[in-house]
């Protein structure tokens, strides 16, 4: 379930459906700043702010603000008891923010057996300038996304705009999200329900960075035997396979069995990066819930001036 919005100021209440982990999103073009988080529980307790992130031109830190009852690790919201909303107070003015909790184990989307591929630009991880950086799967990840939205980037360049000093890596989930909408797009992390959900995105002409973990044998042709994370680029689905852009694979395009890809991508928790134009943000937030997008505007009034 993904709550968003747009243009909040410096302040926004974000209610959820009562869940135990939560991730905040947020775009913002302010070169600096920090947030805080404010978890309100479903037993009526609300937590003083809790610090979950700084930024600057020179660095960028996740701050794990805690308290008895609620948590922050890096990128993800933890609470003992469950979360029915979630205020965020930040020291800038932000463009957008949005919070997504995980789907009910019963949530369901419209089965799609296949999409057409979609041409998103092959960037790998491993680049020969830097031989001893091994972790750049979300930044190269995220470059490819950006790239094929008209952002011209690499990944070396997406790897320090990320960077969390605190966690040491480039895989913070809700930094990534505020660089793709730094750079003008509409970016948020989310919890999709498998490839069937994905596949919308797909269907949309969105390509999704998803986050995948795998042991020996649970993902054939993996680059690695298993991984306790790594993220790679959905580009197509077939009814048999998944056409990813995997930055860890030498030739970067490749397939990997749908079910099994699917299976780990539900298991790690479902967790992907979402980026389109700022125009289509609420069909965003529908796509991620399940729902139809929105109409267009634009279309409706072309149909109603034809009548």
């Amino acid at each position: 379930m993904l709550r968003l919005i747009d243009r909040p100021g410096q302040h926004a209440l974000l209610r959820v459906p009562p869940s135990t982990r939560a991730v905040v999103s947020w775009n913002t073009g302010a070169p600096s700043g920090g947030i805080a988080l404010v978890a309100h529980r479903a037993d009526g307790t609300v937590s003083e702010p809790l610090l979950y992130a700084r930024w600057s031109p020179g660095e960028r830190r996740s701050l794990d603000g805690c308290d008895a009852k609620t948590r922050i690790a890096v990128d993800v919201m933890r609470s003992d008891v469950a979360l029915t909303a979630i205020g965020v107070a930040s020291t800038v003015e932000l463009d957008a923010v949005a919070v997504a909790v995980p789907p009910p184990p019963d949530a369901r989307v419209i089965a799609r057996e296949r999409t057409a591929p979609l041409d998103v630009p092959k960037l790998s991880q491993h680049l020969p300038k830097f031989p001893d950086e091994h972790g750049w799967c979300s930044a190269a990840a995220l470059a490819m996304l950006l790239r094929y939205h008209g952002v011209r980037t690499d990944v070396a360049t997406v790897a320090r705009a990320v960077y969390d000093a605190s966690y040491a890596g480039t895989g913070n989930w809700a930094f990534n999200a505020a660089y793709a909408g730094a750079c003008g797009l509409r970016g948020v992390v989310a919890y999709l329900r498998g490839m069937d959900h994905v596949a919308a995105f797909v269907d949309a002409g969105l390509p999704v960075a998803i986050s995948i973990a795998w042991n020996r044998g649970e993902l054939p042709g993996a680059p690695l035997e298993q991984s306790d994370g790594h993220l790679i680029v959905v580009r197509g689905v077939e009814p048999e396979h998944v056409l990813v852009n995997d930055p860890a694979q030498p030739a970067i395009a490749t397939r990997y069995p749908r079910t099994a890809l699917d299976l780990i991508f539900r298991e790690h928790g479902g967790v992907a990066y979402l980026v389109a134009p700022r125009a289509r943000t609420a069909e965003l937030v529908a796509l991620a819930n399940g729902q139809p997008p929105p109409p267009d505007p634009v279309s409706d009034a072309k149909i109603a001036g034809a009548s």
